[in-house]
């Protein structure tokens, strides 16, 4: 485990406080389905706040406590309006609408991961990835840099603010950037929120989840397994195939065919979807209170004397983050609103998301997708279900 992890805020609460069984996964569809949270999943799934952004049926899917079909048969229930439970929820009995139909779509991309994992088989645990890439110099503690053949070939130091030189003269060595990447304490204030919801809860978004991948990866240059056997580790519903086959593909070497083009850029993703930074401080509540967001997600840019007021004058993560991320804020912010009840931190950091499918993905200039279930791609259409008009009927 790590040694001194940063400690849990009191005042936090868990996005998903899991408990096991059946009985409790079929709770929470009941619940998602009769809160309106469904019919609007499509515009709330890439927030980072709350229980019901999200369906959070992973879990009891992961445990085999529920199933996809018994999912997609409450979503036909609901759509064809055959449970007066819900007949005063928005959307029931009017067929398929964005919300189910992008949760339908989040269940065949599990399904996918599956088939993923059956064609390629031991591919999915080895460093070159689905694709067989040998060409990624990644870093590795101990081993330096190797490539997607597990060989050394380089030393594996770098710097705060670049992926590292080749003659190993800079300032930290790849071990000690993973264990600060771990422990929440990059610098990077979207990462570290995450990284430590996710070491005090054994849950973290998808949006998150995505950022984090991508920062380990791409930003750092550091092997993507060690990120994939941290969340195996951490997760409360860790998948095998979802996560190991998501990793590959965040990181270029699985069945992505941008690879790696696709960087997400998490300074310009929290101004996206968290832009007040409420989740960033719910997390790492040293930034609690400041009124500049881009130094609650960049604290090395909060000057002198705010530090010391703090009592953050010389922590390395708030003066010499992993990486120095360049982003200015446009005109094209997004809104956002907040909150707080009962002496818990919560708030709100939901953003409807483009109507054409996928949130603003990439580096730089955040284009491409940036979807759901730990990887990016198309808009799903259709129920797909597979019976005829008439065998449709609600079953009484």
């Amino acid at each position: 485990m790590l040694k001194d992890p940063p400690p849990r805020p009191s005042d936090t609460p868990s996005a998903h406080p899991f408990q096991g069984g059946s009985a409790f996964g079929h709770n929470r569809l009941a619940h998602f389905i009769s809160s309106g949270s469904m019919t609007h999943y499509k515009d709330s799934r890439n927030s980072l706040l709350g229980m019901d952004f999200s369906t959070k049926l992973s879990a009891w899917l992961a445990l085999g406590c529920l199933t996809a079909r018994q999912i997609h048969s409450e979503l036909l229930r609901f759509e064809d309006g055959c449970n007066d439970e819900w007949k005063l929820v928005e959307g029931y009995g009017k067929g398929e609408n964005s919300g189910t139909a992008a949760v339908r779509f989040e269940l065949l991309w599990r399904d996918y991961m599956r088939l993923c994992t059956r064609k390629f088989g031991s591919r999915l645990f080895r460093v070159s990835g689905f694709r067989g890439d040998e060409s990624y110099p990644w870093k590795t503690p101990g081993k330096g840099r190797m490539n997607g053949n597990g060989q050394a070939n380089r030393n594996g130091y770098c710097n705060g603010n670049d992926h590292g030189n080749g003659n190993g003269s800079s300032m930290l060595s790849t071990e000690e950037i993973l264990r600060r990447f771990l422990s929440g304490t990059t610098g990077t204030g979207l990462i570290d929120a995450s990284q430590r919801e996710l070491l005090h809860t054994g849950y973290t978004s998808n949006r998150a989840r995505q950022n984090v991948a991508s920062y380990l990866t791409k930003h750092l240059g550091i092997n993507w397994m060690l990120g994939a056997e941290w969340y195996e580790c951490m997760l409360i519903d860790y998948d095998v195939s979802s996560n190991w086959g998501n990793w590959q593909y965040v990181a270029g070497v699985g069945n992505d065919p941008r690879g790696e083009a696709r960087v997400f850029n998490p300074i310009k993703q929290a101004c996206d979807y968290d832009p007040h930074g409420e989740y960033v401080m719910a997390w790492v509540p040293e930034l609690r209170g400041l009124d500049d967001a881009q130094i609650v997600f960049q604290a090395w840019k909060m000057d002198e004397e705010e530090r010391r007021r703090r009592g953050l004058d010389g922590v390395d993560w708030v003066e010499h983050p992993l990486k120095r991320i360049d982003f200015r804020v446009g005109s094209g912010r997004r809104g956002g609103s907040s909150r707080s009840d009962g002496g818990q931190y919560v708030g709100s950091s939901k953003s409807k998301t483009n109507a054409g499918g996928g949130g603003g993905g990439g580096g730089g200039g955040g284009r491409g997708r940036g979807g759901g279930s730990f990887g990016s791609r198309g808009v799903y259409r259709g129920r797909g279900r597979g019976r005829s008009e008439e065998d449709r009927r609600c079953q009484t």
